[in-house]
This record gives structure tokens, sequence and C-alpha cells, in this order.
């Protein structure tokens, strides 16, 4: 699979929890503090990864032919720091008042983001960044596939949303190979949240070696999460995992597109 395709899936499972799956056009305001985010990471002006997909998208299309997007100056906004450029983002890009794009602003950016440029540049920032660390991730963590495309999926998720596998709590370590872990624990638990998802996991694990790995390391990961949302990361990493489950309320089955 290339690394397009790879990106697409791996939003795609993410995006499946989220309401819908992030396009490359995908823009989000102020809700957070980062100003605003854009793309198919959706990649944001509070923590600078905004103004860096900006520069990778020059190095192709050029400030010039960039600029005739925009009636603010974009070079001057990619140079900005995190905390200069939420601020710009509040004075050219949000609807006044509002933590909302403005309308004008919005078309102008989703032009720009849908530009053959652009996507291609998104691509490889996801490719150098958040997919490569899934990739390596697990490589590291099930030796035994390491180019399945349901575990890098799994920490490709995990990295979006939580950072990877350990926090100031703790860490969860790596199974070598051919280890089989217990999941009796995380079973348990799931009985415990929802006897529903609990089914239809222990059906999953049935002789499926990657499912039992990945269930162990859902379970182990949550448990560093604060106490109000071990089972929201839990049943959402287990349902990659497993690739069936219930999560917040709804059913997500990705039987058709992981291995």
């Amino acid at each position: 699979m290339d690394n397009q395709s790879l990106v697409e899936l791996c939003v795609k499972i993410t995006g499946a929890f989220e309401g819908g799956v992030p396009a490359y056009d995908t823009l989000t305001g102020n809700f957070d503090g980062m100003g605003m985010s854009a793309g198919v990471l959706q990649w944001n002006a509070g923590n600078g990864t905004l103004q860096n997909l900006l520069i990778r998208i020059a190095a192709t299309l050029g400030w010039d032919k960039m600029q005739s997007f925009f009636v603010s100056d974009i070079h001057k906004f990619a140079l900005l720091n995190p905390t200069q450029a939420v601020q710009w983002c509040v004075e050219h890009y949000l609807a006044e008042g509002s933590t909302t794009l403005a309308p004008d602003a919005k078309q102008r950016w989703q032009n720009l983001l849908n530009t053959p440029e652009s996507i291609a540049a998104q691509i490889a920032f996801a490719t150098d960044t958040t997919l490569s660390w899934a990739t390596t991730t697990a490589a590291k963590y099930c030796p035994d596939t390491p180019t399945s495309t349901r575990a890098i999926a799994f920490f490709f998720d995990l990295v979006t949303q939580e950072g990877g596998m350990g926090n100031a709590k703790g860490k969860v370590l790596p199974l070598g190979h051919g280890v089989v872990p217990s999941v009796t624990d995380a079973l348990n638990f799931a009985q415990q949240k929802d006897l529903k998802t609990a089914g239809m996991w222990e059906i999953a694990l049935q002789n499926d070696p990657l499912a039992e790995r990945l269930l162990y390391y859902a379970y182990h990961r949550s448990l560093l999460s604060e106490s109000q949302y071990v089972w929201d990361t839990f049943s959402r990493r287990g349902s990659i995992g497993c690739k069936v489950g219930i999560v917040h309320g709804s059913l997500v089955n990705f039987q058709s597109i992981l291995d």
C-alpha cells in the first residue's frame, strides 16, 4: 500500500470515531485555543504545525501563487511563532467575536488546501510525522506482523489522540516475538462496561493473535488515562484491534478494510 493510501486508511479509521472522516480541506476554528486547524490531520497554528504545512506547500507551489489565494500576507503568517499565529488567525480568519472561520476566509483556505501541491504536501507531512511514528511503533510492538495495516492504524490513532504508549503515569512496554498476552483482565473490564462489545471482542479474538496483542496494548494504555476516559480510550483502540466494537454508543466495523 502506498503512503497516500495508508494515510487515508488511517485517517478513515480515526475519523470513524469523530463523526466523519477529515478531508484534505477540513477546517476548524479556534474552539481549542489553537487559532485554527487545517488539513487531513488538522495541523494548527497554536503548535506551529499549520505554519510548517504552509512552508511545505510553498516549496512546490511558491509563495506568489499561494498569496493569490489570500488577502492577508500568508508568507508572514507562516513565519509567525505559535502565540503570534493564534492572534493572527483571530484577526484575519475568524468571524468577528466568534471561534469559527469567516465564510470568505474558509473558502480561501479550502481553495488552497485542495490544490494538488497542498494535497501532496499534506501526504508527505503526515508520512514524515504521524505515519512514520505509527509504522515504527507497529514494528516494535508487533514484531510478528510489523507491516499490518491494523497495527499501523492502531498506533496512528494512538499517537493522534494520546501521543504515544506512555505518559507521566507510566509506559506500556512492547511484547516480544511470539508472546501471547493474557487479555483476561481486558475482557473482564469490557464486560463490566458493555456486554455487547465484550461479546464481539471474544469472537474476534478467536484464532487472531494480533487482535489479542492489540487488545492487550489497548487495555494497558487506557489505564494510564484519567479515570473518566479509560473506557473511552479502551473501547476505541480495542475496536481497532478486534476490527469491531461499540464506541460512544455507535457500532464500528473495520473488518472489510483492515487485515
